[in-house]
């Protein structure tokens, strides 16, 4: 038995019929036939009915067809992982990395990155984990920077990059850096302005304080972060949270203040990589530019 036999009887069941799976594979039917007779002789099971001139799938060859489907996929990733490699593009660094850390990683990295090995080109994607999460088991990223993954994946490398605290701003002269309240809950006599938030943080607020920030009036969710800091600064209502690097341009410009109000939640971040990736060299700069940028915020 080989992969072969199996993507076979995938074939044969998405098609419905031995003839229409030959055409597909670009082999005679009776050649097809007999490679699937000689399948069911190994197996000791029947693969298909062909009773009435049809080739009924049993329940063991959808099961098959099933695992077959997963087997091909694979093999087309790695196929294009290879060709990839092969064609000198090894030096293709395709990075994965949540919203709320793409202010360090757009800019920081990136320029690190370019003024030191201008031979390393980068394809840099900013989505929520559990998107990032899914680009990375299908190999169509080399590395994801986010919290942690939801689910553990013996396959998937993790290291922690970062833990710090979450503050809440406002701009200069806002009621809230006058008389900040003692409790997360005072804060919501205002409107809140946030970055695009992990879901388990949403979750975390609304376990432990009671607050649906999803369904907030007045509410604002802004995936950019200098056009959020600018929401902030020009209002006199909204303020805003997030970890204390995100707007820190802000903050010592003088643009944003620090509302004294405590948030006992922290925000922790890593890197992320498939533990049998190629070996590149432009991979390993990639994570060693990645490390030293968020080293420089503890």
């Amino acid at each position: 038995m080989n992969i072969r036999d199996f993507l076979d009887v995938r074939v044969i069941c998405e098609t419905g019929s031995l003839r229409r799976a030959a055409a597909v594979l670009g082999v005679t039917q009776p050649t097809l036939s007999n490679r699937i007779a000689h399948l069911e002789d190994q197996l000791g099971a029947q693969l298909f009915d062909r009773s009435r001139g049809q080739s009924q799938p049993t329940d063991l060859a959808l099961f098959i067809a099933r695992r077959a489907a997963t087997m091909a996929d694979e093999a087309g990733r790695l196929a294009e992982e290879a060709k990839r490699l092969a064609s000198g593009k090894g030096g293709l660094v395709r990075i994965g990395v949540s919203p709320v850390p793409s202010r360090i990683v757009f800019p920081d990295v990136v320029v690190s990155i370019a003024n030191q090995f201008p031979n390393i080109s980068l394809d840099v994607l900013s989505a929520p984990t559990n998107q990032l999460a899914v680009g990375l088991i299908e190999r169509k990223l080399d590395m994801i920077v986010c919290p942690a993954l939801d689910e553990h994946r013996p396959e998937i490398a993790s290291e922690l990059l970062l833990e710090t605290d979450i503050i809440v701003v406002a701009r200069p002269g806002h009621p809230l850096c006058a008389d900040p309240p003692a409790t997360i809950a005072g804060l919501f006599k205002y409107p809140i302005a946030l970055p695009v938030t992990e879901k388990h943080y949403l979750e975390t607020v609304k376990r432990d304080y009671g607050i649906d920030i999803d369904n907030l009036p007045g509410r604002i969710l802004c995936s950019d972060p200098s056009m959020l800091a600018r929401i902030i600064q020009r209002s006199d209502r909204l303020f805003g949270a997030a970890p204390r690097f995100y707007f820190s341009p802000e903050i010592e410009a003088g643009l944003l203040c620090v509302v004294a109000t405590p948030i006992p939640m922290g925000h922790t971040l890593y890197l992320h990589w498939n533990r049998d990736a190629f070996p590149l060299p432009a991979l390993q700069r990639t994570q060693e530019a990645v490390r030293k940028a968020f080293a420089s915020l503890q």
